[in-house]
């Protein structure tokens, strides 16, 4: 049975450019995101260049224009230093948000001083969301709390527990604009596959337990998680395999061309609707982020396609997935952007 769904949405991606093109690039990180149904993708501003400053910004909207397949609009980043520069950067028509990294991850925007994670929520005069990477349930409550005190709206990126959907609940219940993601890899995979794949299952957040996956799915049916974000993180075979002297393995895995084919297979086998696909990765990240796709952009699926996941099939650069040599059923055949094949 072949569908076609609206052009899907992903608002958490890493292309990595500028300043770690050995792991992608804005050509190959959109060709993946169109391969996996994503005609449009959001890109994070912790690069080695981080997006803290309007030229560094325009540099990247200037190389997306000319190298991008599909889509792509950014989210503005913070050391809490650059508050000076948010109103020219939520100004900016190319920006749907700000990041806000409350614990380490990839990169040198953490955020770790109370006074300047005041200032960055006091500072952000606009209706375009505050994105949080916050783990555990103390950083998640002081962002809940911060843009509660401040009326912002919050988007949680990556709830991966379950005390995180608990808190997400609340906070609903009682009438915050929050809105929460949640990425393929905490919803198909636990602490047990990080055990057997050690580097190439490391991200952030980690790898829950299986409770904590029951109550991500229970979330996401029940309407507290809002999102399927990718979290498309790419880094080379090589370094996931050989981490620096003592250190760990770099966090984050790719997931453009492999997210669709996971919610599909779930729909197969009754986890998931048709119609919660949509939601998640088109309706609910087109309403979180204000993000207008053409009515002529949509995606051509065969729901019946059987295949295997393989590495060597991967347009991303890095060549690898966390999920190579998983059976999936359901293909992207065909996309188009704005008519156009």
């Amino acid at each position: 049975m072949t569908l076609r769904f609206p052009g899907l949405i992903d608002v958490h991606c890493h292309l990595r450019e500028p300043g770690a093109t050995h792991k992608e690039d804005f050509i190959t990180g959109t060709k993946a995101a169109l391969k996996g149904g994503f005609t449009f993708v959001i890109d994070m501003p912790n690069n080695p260049e981080p997006t803290l400053s309007m030229e560094a910004l325009n540099k990247k909207i200037s190389l997306a224009k000319e190298k991008a397949f599909c889509d792509v609009g950014f989210h503005y980043g913070t050391n809490g230093l650059n508050t000076s520069t948010f109103e020219q950067a939520f100004s900016n028509p190319n920006v749907f948000g700000l990041k806000v990294y409350l614990n380490h991850t990839t990169g040198s925007l953490l955020i770790e001083n109370q006074v300047l994670l005041e200032d960055v929520f006091k500072s952000w005069q606009s209706q375009k969301p505050i994105l949080v990477h916050a783990e555990g349930e103390e950083k998640l409550a002081m962002a809940i709390s911060l843009a509660k005190k401040h009326g912002h709206r919050l988007h949680l990126c990556h709830i991966a527990r379950k005390e995180e959907v608990a808190q997400v609940q609340k906070a609903k219940a009682e009438g915050q604009k929050i809105t929460a993601g949640v990425c393929p890899h905490h919803l198909f995979m636990t602490k047990e596959d990080a055990k057997k794949m050690k580097g190439f299952a490391l991200m952030k957040p980690e790898l829950g337990t299986l409770e904590d996956q029951q109550a991500l799915w229970k979330g996401l049916r029940g309407g507290v998680i809002d999102l399927v974000e990718t979290d498309h993180a790419p880094h080379t075979k090589k370094e996931k395999q050989n981490p620096p002297a003592g250190g760990p393995a770099p966090f984050g895995v790719p997931g453009l061309e492999t997210t669709l084919p996971l919610l599909l297979t779930a729909v197969s086998e009754n986890r998931l609707t048709i119609d919660d696909v949509i939601r998640l990765c088109h309706t609910g990240p087109a309403q979180c982020f204000h993000v207008s796709i053409h009515h002529n952009t949509n995606v051509e699926v065969d729901l019946d396609a059987k295949y295997e996941i393989k590495n060597e099939n991967l347009h991303t650069k890095c060549k690898w997935s966390p999920f190579d040599g998983w059976k999936v059923k359901g293909k992207v055949l065909r996309v188009f952007l704005r008519g156009e094949k």
